[in-house]
Protein backbone atom coordinates (compact mmCIF):
# COMPACT_ATOMS: atom_id res chain seq x y z
CA UNK A 1 0.00 0.00 0.00
CA UNK A 2 1.36 3.55 -0.78
CA UNK A 3 0.17 6.53 1.16
CA UNK A 4 -0.06 9.57 -0.31
CA UNK A 5 -0.49 12.35 2.32
CA UNK A 6 -3.31 11.05 3.95
CA UNK A 7 -4.97 9.19 1.11
CA UNK A 8 -4.09 5.39 0.17
CA UNK A 9 -3.56 4.24 -3.35
CA UNK A 10 -5.18 0.82 -2.62
CA UNK A 11 -7.98 1.58 -4.99
CA UNK A 12 -5.25 2.26 -7.51
CA UNK A 13 -3.38 -0.57 -6.72
CA UNK A 14 -6.08 -3.05 -7.02
CA UNK A 15 -7.05 -1.50 -10.29
CA UNK A 16 -4.14 -2.14 -11.51
CA UNK A 17 -3.85 -5.80 -10.54
CA UNK A 18 -6.86 -6.29 -11.93
CA UNK A 19 -6.05 -5.02 -15.22
CA UNK A 20 -2.66 -7.21 -15.24
CA UNK A 21 -5.42 -10.24 -14.67
CA UNK A 22 -7.29 -9.37 -17.56
CA UNK A 23 -4.17 -9.22 -19.88
CA UNK A 24 -3.03 -12.21 -19.13
CA UNK A 25 -6.41 -14.02 -19.48
CA UNK A 26 -6.46 -12.40 -22.65
CA UNK A 27 -3.47 -13.24 -23.53
CA UNK A 28 -4.53 -17.17 -22.22
CA UNK A 29 -7.62 -17.36 -24.04
CA UNK A 30 -5.82 -15.90 -27.25
CA UNK A 31 -3.43 -18.91 -26.83
CA UNK A 32 -6.20 -21.68 -25.99
CA UNK A 33 -7.38 -20.97 -29.60
CA UNK A 34 -5.87 -22.18 -32.98
CA UNK A 35 -4.25 -19.19 -34.30
CA UNK A 36 -4.34 -20.90 -38.06
CA UNK A 37 -6.57 -23.99 -38.95
CA UNK A 38 -3.76 -27.07 -40.19
CA UNK A 39 -5.25 -30.07 -42.05
CA UNK A 40 -5.55 -31.82 -38.78
CA UNK A 41 -7.36 -29.08 -36.93
CA UNK A 42 -9.93 -29.17 -40.46
CA UNK A 43 -10.16 -32.91 -40.14
CA UNK A 44 -10.85 -32.97 -36.58
CA UNK A 45 -13.57 -29.96 -36.31
CA UNK A 46 -15.08 -31.97 -39.97
CA UNK A 47 -15.75 -35.04 -37.80
CA UNK A 48 -17.02 -33.37 -35.17
CA UNK A 49 -19.79 -31.86 -37.56
CA UNK A 50 -20.15 -35.29 -39.52
CA UNK A 51 -20.91 -36.90 -35.51
CA UNK A 52 -23.34 -34.00 -35.36
CA UNK A 53 -24.91 -34.46 -38.27
CA UNK A 54 -25.35 -38.62 -37.55
CA UNK A 55 -27.11 -37.95 -34.82
CA UNK A 56 -29.65 -35.33 -36.63
CA UNK A 57 -29.96 -38.39 -39.26
CA UNK A 58 -31.18 -40.89 -36.52
CA UNK A 59 -33.61 -37.59 -35.09
CA UNK A 60 -31.39 -38.28 -31.92
CA UNK A 61 -31.68 -35.24 -30.55
CA UNK A 62 -30.11 -35.88 -27.21
CA UNK A 63 -27.22 -36.77 -28.99
CA UNK A 64 -27.04 -33.76 -31.13
CA UNK A 65 -27.58 -31.30 -27.76
CA UNK A 66 -24.15 -32.81 -26.45
CA UNK A 67 -22.74 -31.05 -29.57
CA UNK A 68 -23.72 -27.63 -28.57
CA UNK A 69 -21.23 -25.06 -26.52
CA UNK A 70 -21.64 -25.39 -22.67
CA UNK A 71 -22.46 -21.67 -22.82
CA UNK A 72 -25.85 -22.43 -24.59
CA UNK A 73 -26.59 -25.72 -22.55
CA UNK A 74 -26.21 -23.77 -19.72
CA UNK A 75 -29.04 -21.61 -20.51
CA UNK A 76 -31.38 -23.81 -22.63
CA UNK A 77 -32.77 -26.96 -21.99
CA UNK A 78 -32.54 -29.91 -23.95
CA UNK A 79 -36.60 -29.74 -24.54
CA UNK A 80 -35.82 -26.68 -26.22
CA UNK A 81 -33.87 -28.26 -28.97
CA UNK A 82 -36.01 -30.89 -29.06
CA UNK A 83 -39.09 -29.01 -29.94
CA UNK A 84 -36.94 -26.75 -32.32
CA UNK A 85 -36.35 -29.37 -34.62
CA UNK A 86 -38.56 -31.84 -33.91
CA UNK A 87 -39.10 -33.01 -37.24
CA UNK A 88 -40.69 -36.13 -39.91
CA UNK A 89 -37.82 -35.48 -42.29
CA UNK A 90 -35.01 -37.95 -43.10
CA UNK A 91 -31.90 -36.33 -43.37
CA UNK A 92 -28.37 -36.98 -44.55
CA UNK A 93 -24.99 -35.07 -44.65
CA UNK A 94 -23.28 -34.96 -48.26
CA UNK A 95 -20.30 -33.25 -47.30
CA UNK A 96 -18.93 -30.51 -45.06
CA UNK A 97 -15.93 -27.91 -45.70
CA UNK A 98 -14.45 -25.49 -43.78
CA UNK A 99 -15.32 -21.94 -45.51
CA UNK A 100 -13.75 -19.49 -42.67
CA UNK A 101 -11.82 -19.39 -39.65
CA UNK A 102 -11.29 -16.05 -37.49
CA UNK A 103 -8.41 -16.94 -34.98
CA UNK A 104 -9.19 -13.86 -32.86
CA UNK A 105 -12.37 -14.83 -32.24
CA UNK A 106 -12.08 -18.75 -32.28
CA UNK A 107 -14.76 -19.22 -34.53
CA UNK A 108 -15.19 -21.44 -37.83
CA UNK A 109 -17.49 -21.20 -40.58
CA UNK A 110 -18.63 -25.05 -41.94
CA UNK A 111 -20.81 -25.39 -45.36
CA UNK A 112 -23.00 -28.18 -44.82
CA UNK A 113 -24.47 -29.96 -47.70
CA UNK A 114 -27.92 -32.03 -46.80
CA UNK A 115 -30.29 -33.99 -48.82
CA UNK A 116 -33.84 -34.54 -46.97
CA UNK A 117 -37.17 -36.42 -47.46
CA UNK A 118 -39.95 -36.32 -45.86
CA UNK A 119 -41.19 -39.25 -43.98
CA UNK A 120 -44.62 -38.49 -44.28
CA UNK A 121 -45.83 -39.14 -47.85
CA UNK A 122 -49.17 -37.54 -47.28
CA UNK A 123 -49.59 -36.01 -50.70
CA UNK A 124 -49.05 -35.63 -54.04
CA UNK A 125 -47.07 -32.82 -53.94
CA UNK A 126 -44.05 -34.65 -51.26
CA UNK A 127 -44.32 -37.23 -53.46
CA UNK A 128 -43.51 -35.12 -55.95
CA UNK A 129 -40.74 -33.29 -54.32
CA UNK A 130 -38.85 -36.08 -53.34
CA UNK A 131 -35.27 -35.13 -52.20
CA UNK A 132 -34.34 -31.59 -51.50
CA UNK A 133 -30.43 -30.75 -51.29
CA UNK A 134 -29.80 -27.73 -49.61
CA UNK A 135 -26.40 -26.20 -48.56
CA UNK A 136 -26.14 -23.59 -45.41
CA UNK A 137 -23.36 -22.39 -43.45
CA UNK A 138 -22.84 -23.55 -39.43
CA UNK A 139 -20.80 -21.86 -37.04
CA UNK A 140 -18.55 -23.76 -34.22
CA UNK A 141 -16.71 -22.38 -32.01
CA UNK A 142 -13.58 -22.94 -30.30
CA UNK A 143 -14.37 -23.60 -26.33
CA UNK A 144 -12.79 -25.55 -23.60
CA UNK A 145 -10.45 -26.87 -26.19
CA UNK A 146 -12.94 -28.08 -28.77
CA UNK A 147 -15.18 -27.11 -31.29
CA UNK A 148 -19.03 -26.33 -30.14
CA UNK A 149 -21.81 -26.15 -32.61
CA UNK A 150 -23.10 -22.28 -31.99
CA UNK A 151 -27.01 -22.62 -32.02
CA UNK A 152 -28.49 -19.15 -33.07
CA UNK A 153 -31.95 -19.09 -31.83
Amino acid sequence: MIFFGNKSLTGASNLLKGAVFLGLFGILAACAAPRQLSESDKNDLIQRVSDRWRCLERNDYACAYEYLSPAFREVFSYEVLRNRYYSTLERRLTGAKVVAYDSGAAVASVRVGVMSRSLSVTSSASRAIGVTPTTSTETWIWVQGGWWFHESL
